[in-house]
């Protein structure tokens, strides 16, 4: 005989954050979660996703980013955290390689999906709910789709969850949802959140230092979940391009910069510089928090990088060395000094930047990254202290190897 289980819900609203609790059984067909960093939206998300497919049979959840990869370290595990801490794994039945999870009581399923992977989503039907984490990654097209997907099917109700930092008022969700949206639309309920609204995690002093670190558009945007402005921009020299355009060239033409963090993400980006046509080509490779540095130098293993020129940051030497000692022997410190950051900026604004469109965590960057203001409204040439990982590996490696001589490191001048 099959061991019964009984799941009590009733008191589910107890692990959830007091302020998202009335949420979890708002049935408005969009459901817009937006705010600061470590607010605890994805948290309320996923956690109310796997109350329906607990409660609620036969659903199909669909579980969207702009790019696949970044959903198994991101989303997906964020799943399989909770039904580990819950004791409930065994009552599913999960497929890591495919990244579905199927309640084998009431069948009820949770896919996960890019929008950059056409076919695995044309191959998806009956969706019962969705659910896009950083909404503001995809293009209004990418919603419009997804959009279409949840009509025709009967359920006790569909919804569209939309979670993000609301990065910049340029983008198509203000518009959608808030410039030009109806104060009484009851197709649209709007919840604003900050960390501080975060209590189940209350202890995270560190990363609340962080925060509360932020200047101007970072901290309007990610401590106070306010609307981003980019009024002094640094870089305007900077477009998205398909990732199939970033040149097929040998890897010894290939560099690459390492921002290093922990409570900020370590942060590494691969550059092919075309000192002729004055363009540089970026791919971001790894954006992780909270990464070690033995699972740093895994990763990068795994990349294939151990032959490769790494400008690393400089303020981390000891890392740096034990970078060496794992064997990048070709690892080599960021110059710094006096003046570096702005005549770094200076060079990089010499060249058009060409960055990949699954490259989502330097597009965030540098639509935020913008110049210091002082007391008296005066704009400085000094960047604002933010999110600007990726924008320091950038212009690091700039510096670095091409800066004073021309040429990439090593080469002949």
């Amino acid at each position: 005989m099959s061991e019964e289980y009984v799941i009590d819900l009733r008191q589910f609203t107890n692990v959830l954050n007091p302020v998202y609790a009335p949420y979890l059984h708002n049935k408005h067909r969009y459901l817009v979660l937006y705010g600061g960093a470590g607010s605890g939206k994805s948290h309320f998300a996923c956690q109310k996703i796997i109350y329906r497919a607990l409660s609620e049979e036969g659903h199909r959840f669909l579980v969207l980013r702009k790019v696949a990869r970044t959903l198994r370290q991101s989303v997906f595990q964020l799943f399989l955290d909770y039904l580990s801490e819950w004791n409930i794994s065994h009552l599913f039945n999960i497929n890591k390689s495919d990244m579905t999870i199927t309640f084998q009581s009431n069948g009820s399923t949770i896919l996960f999906a890019g929008i950059d992977d056409p076919e695995k989503l044309k191959s998806i039907e009956r969706i019962t709910g969705l659910w896009i984490e950083e909404a503001s990654e995809l293009l209004p097209k990418d919603f419009e789709e997804a959009d279409r997907r949840l009509r025709g099917v009967k359920h006790s109700y569909m919804q569209i969850i939309l979670s993000f930092n609301p990065i910049l008022k340029s983008n198509w969700l203000y518009k959608k949802f808030f410039r030009d949206a109806k104060p009484d639309d009851e197709d649209v309920a709007v919840l604003r959140t900050t960390y501080k609204d975060n209590i189940k995690n209350k202890d995270d002093v560190a990363y609340h230092k962080l925060l509360e670190g932020y200047t101007g558009n970072s901290r309007r945007v990610y401590t106070l979940g306010e609307w981003g402005t980019l009024e002094h921009a640094i870089y305007q020299n900077w477009k998205m391009i398909p990732d199939s355009q970033f040149p097929k060239v040998p890897k010894t033409d290939l560099d690459y910069s390492l921002d290093f963090g922990y409570i900020n993400p370590n942060a590494l980006v691969q550059m092919l510089v075309d000192l002729e046509l004055r363009k540089v080509y970026i791919h971001e490779l790894i954006y992780k928090r909270r990464q070690t540095t033995p699972d740093l130098v895994a990763e990068m293993k795994e990349l294939g990088l151990i032959h490769s020129v790494i400008v690393a940051d400089s303020e981390a030497p000891d890392k740096i060395e034990e970078l060496k000692r794992e064997g990048f022997i070709y690892v080599r410190p960021s110059k710094k000094g006096a003046g570096s950051v702005n005549s770094g900026i200076d060079y990089v604004q010499q060249f058009e930047l060409l960055i990949t469109d699954s490259s989502v965590n330097v597009k965030k960057e540098i639509e935020s990254y913008q110049r210091k203001v002082d007391k008296d409204g005066e704009v400085l040439e000094t960047p604002e202290k933010g999110l600007d990982h990726a924008m320091d590996a950038i212009r690091n490696l700039l510096f670095t190897i091409y800066y004073r001589s021309g040429a990439r490191m090593g080469e002949v001048i």
